[in-house]
């Protein structure tokens, strides 16, 4: 009605013969509705920038802290490489630093240098602070030629200083949040032990920007090798090779001088293994990021198609006077364009704030799962290019409110010049065809069960979401039909039993009548709550696996670890071993019946990065056991131990393609060897694979004496807190000054699995919780839609003496029959959803077996969730059309 005598104040005029002026008179109008529609219904205009900004920052933030995490390190592993263009490495053994000798005379080669990366944790007060990398350099040969800056030593006393073996080099970044200077003494705790080093200088990127040397710490090689225990060894050494040359074609060179174990490869490549193993991760965070844009797009449908509804007699004047089909519908357009583009800006700058936290958070659970990854890189976000990061964000909100608003453009675009401008309710003649919608929608949902038996393409469930959207679209064309009630809830008023049924049946009859824009409403709610419980479904389920296997194949009754072992931030050999001597130590204490030697180092068998874990089977087979897919697990570990054979867990063996009886071969540092399978097992630690073997077989072929936990059984009515106390003392006295083992019980140890998974899962959590939030704001939405609509029957029921809670009522019941149908929604398609998620979605991205359970305690939780957020969606409204003014309503009856 503004709209109205806003144009009748100021004619639009289109000339047909000046494009220029057509245009510039088109833009007049979209500015003008634009401007009249926030005048008149500002809280809508808000309730949809704000649905569309919600989804917007789920999806910049996840976006961003993949982004972050996965170029933090990348930006760690090319700085720290320098000019390097071939890497050398041993695994987690380590190099014979005689080795180099050979590289230097291959052809094509111009530089050798030794590199050692280890970790070093601060010491605070007796306690363990922050733990950082420590890098050992050849300082004398590569100043300059890294990429950081340090001052040269002027007489042979620095020289010697530099390379002492208690001197360290500390990044100014690092420096200056520990505050030390150049001399000051620094206690790290190095593996099993600690030492006292002296700050001999402070590192320097060689530009003013940021630089990973900021927060690292360098020594002299000859110093790190006696720091960390590697006397003769390195972990890696890099290559520069000649620029005329290829790089390929000398790494072939390279090759055939070297152990056929040893890998050769170029530093980028490092990124790309850990982009493979956590691309699943990331790949299912992002599509779950997606759902609350997903949701974003029902709210903005609603709010264009109420636009239309409202503006029927305006969309028939501008047809009146020229305005083609076309422009019409770009008009509305361009309306949903500009809300996704406020709600874009504002969901960019929130989702800045949300990667705040969930860079730290992501980076926790890559850590826990994958790789150890640093979160330096978050504070990075406030000081990085906003722009982008901005037009991503616009660009995102504006292409979903464009894509949610196509329908009712078109629908305005077509609107009947006559009809719209005669008297009476346009949109009562306008009929859903509720019908064959619903069977498109069972049709959808047919074919969501014939995409979800194929397998996954090049490893991805394409088909397996493709299923999903096709289930969700299903059930959300189902939604209108619902609404209606298919035509059975209707009966008289008379019927209704009292003032209470007869306000029900009121609101029920209305909801019934818009069943487009209420199935909308209802699907969206949908969404939502099927998404949440069918991943709250996946995840008890999971989590209920994880805790059967935890209890059947975790039996030890005391773990010993080095002391930062829960962390999983430790890189390098020295932080994550223990030396094998201590076994002796730990047997001869006289409660231990049995003490295991648990070796774990992670190997490419066949182009995969898996773990390869040792261990003493036949006292495994004794002591313990894993759950293998066929057979008894003693027998099956004795027999291993036998033949010289491999377990291999079950998501390696469907990555790999065996079973039990193949022959997996393996490059081992005497050369290719093959192992015989004779077990399947059932393993959740890791989806990257895992494979296992008898202890003496591991060191027979590997010569690597080191241990990474040992297991330890107690004899029976052993006193549990008298045997860690009789382990720390005696271990205290071998630790060198340094802390003393991680000693923790079987209890302890299943607790802290079950957190891990946990905070894996907190992520999904709060990405869930967007999107039901989306979903209450489009049952606001409309609910206040409802309102604008019947402000005149509201009035006259107030007129003829109905009261306000009266009012009130008859919207609360709307909000509770949408909120009822979207949960019955909901529930069905949860279940469906969580079907797909655990056999099908899940079993194509990581490849574990999951027993589902209905955990009946949070799906109530779920539904009691579900009606308090209808129940909070309808108050207020209800509470606002309850106060309009009963004058105003009836001004134009």
């Amino acid at each position: 009605m503004g709209l109205s005598a806003s144009i009748g104040q100021s004619p639009v005029h289109v000339p047909r013969s000046s494009s220029s002026t057509s245009m510039l008179s088109f833009i007049n109008v979209v500015l003008l509705i634009l401007v009249s529609h926030l005048r008149q219904w500002p809280l809508r205009t808000v309730l949809t920038i704000g649905g569309v900004a919600l989804g917007v920052s789920a999806s910049v933030a996840v976006r961003t802290a993949n982004v972050d995490v996965l170029s933090s390190f990348e930006q760690a592993v090319l700085t720290v490489a320098g000019p390097t263009t071939l890497e050398v490495s041993g695994g987690e053994s380590g190099l014979d630093e005689q080795l180099m000798t050979r590289l230097r005379s291959v052809s094509g080669v111009t530089s050798v240098s030794p590199v050692i990366l280890q970790t070093a944790v601060q010491m605070k007060a007796g306690q363990p602070g922050q733990a950082i990398q420590v890098l050992g350099l050849d300082l004398l040969a590569e100043f300059n030629t890294r990429g950081f800056r340090v001052s040269q030593p002027a007489t042979e006393r620095q020289m010697l200083d530099m390379i002492h073996p208690r001197s360290v080099f500390m990044g100014d970044k690092l420096a200056t949040d520990w505050n030390l200077s150049v001399g000051d003494e620094i206690h790290f705790l190095i593996g099993t032990g600690s030492c006292r080093c002296r700050v001999a200088g402070i590192l320097h990127g060689e530009s003013d920007q940021r630089s990973s040397w900021e927060r690292l710490a360098v020594m002299d090689i000859a110093a790190a090798q006696v720091t960390f225990g590697m006397i003769g060894l390195v972990d890696r050494i890099d290559l520069v090779t000649a620029p005329n040359l290829s790089v390929d074609e000398v790494a072939d060179k390279v090759r055939m001088v070297l152990p056929p174990h040893v890998t050769v490869e170029r530093p980028v490549n490092r990124t790309s293994q850990v982009e493979q193993m956590i691309s699943a991760f990331r790949l299912n965070l992002t599509v779950l990021s997606w759902v609350g844009l997903l949701v974003g797009m029902f709210l903005i449908y609603n709010t264009m198609a109420f636009s239309v509804a409202q503006r029927r007699r305006e969309i028939g004047i501008f047809r009146a006077v020229g305005m083609t089909q076309e422009r019409v519908a770009l008009l509305f357009l361009i309306e949903a364009g500009l809300y996704g583009i406020v709600g874009g800006l504002v969901g960019s700058v929130a989702g800045m704030v949300l990667a705040q936290q969930l860079i730290a958070l992501l980076s926790r659970t890559i850590s826990d799962l994958y790789v150890p990854v640093s979160a330096g890189g978050a504070g990075s976000l406030w000081t990085g290019p906003w722009f982008r990061m901005g037009a991503e964000g616009v660009l995102i909100g504006s292409v979903v409110s464009m894509i949610g608003a196509i329908g009712p453009s078109v629908d305005a675009g077509r609107t009947t010049t006559v009809r719209a401008l005669a008297p009476g309710d346009y949109e009562a003649s306008q009929q859903l065809r509720v019908g064959r919608l619903a069977l498109l929608g069972c049709v959808q949902l047919g074919v969501a069960g014939l995409l979800s038996w194929p397998g996954p393409i090049q490893g991805i469930p394409v088909l397996g979401y493709m299923a999903t959207l096709c289930l969700l679209s299903g059930l959300a064309c189902l939604a209108p039909l619902c609404v209606t009630g298919g035509g059975g809830h209707r009966r008289s008023i008379s019927s209704t039993a009292g003032l209470p049924g007869v306000m029900r049946t009121i609101a029920v009859e209305h909801a019934s009548r818009n069943p487009g824009r209420n199935g909308v409403t209802v699907s969206a709610f949908m969404v939502g709550l099927a998404i949440m419980i069918g991943v709250l479904v996946m995840v008890r389920s999971f989590r209920h696996t994880v805790e059967v296997w935890v209890a059947d194949t975790v039996l030890a009754d005391v773990v010993v670890a080095p002391s930062l072992w829960l962390r999983g931030t430790e890189i390098g050999t020295v932080g994550r071993s223990l030396p094998q001597s201590w076994t002796s130590l730990l047997s001869s204490i006289p409660e231990v019946a049995a003490v295991d030697t648990y070796r774990d180092v992670r190997m490419t068998v066949n182009g995969h990065r898996v773990a390869v874990v040792s261990r003493d089977l036949r006292l495994h087979a004794q002591w313990s056991q894993y759950l293998v897919r066929r057979g008894d697990s003693s027998e099956q570990l004795n027999r291993a131990a036998e033949i010289g054979g491999l377990l291999v867990s079950e998501v390696l063996a469907n990555r790999l393609g065996v079973q039990e009886g193949s022959i997996l071969e393996i490059m081992t540092p005497s050369g290719v060897r093959p192992f015989p399978i004779v077990a399947v097992f059932y393993d959740y630690s890791t989806d990257g694979g895992k494979l296992l073997m008898d202890r003496a077989l591991y060191q027979s072929l590997w010569h690597d004496e080191l241990v990474t936990v040992f297991p330890v059984y107690l004899r029976e009515r052993a006193s549990l807190d008298r045997v860690r106390d009789r382990i720390t003392e005696q271990l205290s006295s071998v630790t060198n000054g340094g802390l003393p083992p991680l000693v923790i019980s079987n209890t302890e140890l299943r607790k802290e699995i079950l957190e891990i998974f946990d905070r894996t899962f907190l992520l999904t959590y709060v990405l869930e919780a967007i999107a039901v939030i989306i979903a209450m704001l489009g049952i606001v939405n409309t609910l206040i839609t409802s309102v604008l609509e019947r402000r005149r029957e509201f009035a006259t029921l107030r007129a003829i003496g109905g009261s306000s809670a009266q009012i009130q009522q008859l919207v609360l019941w709307e909000a509770i029959y949408l909120g009822a149908i979207g949960i019955v929604l909901g529930l069905i398609g949860g279940g469906l959803l969580s079907l797909l998620l655990i056999k099908v979605i899940n079993r194509q991205s990581f490849g574990w077996t999951i027993q589902m359970i209905l955990p009946i305690g949070s799906l109530v939780q779920a539904v009691a969730l579900a009606v308090l957020a209808t129940l909070v969606a309808g108050y207020f409204p209800a509470r606002w059309a309850a106060r309009q003014p009963v004058v105003e309503g009836l001004r134009d009856e």
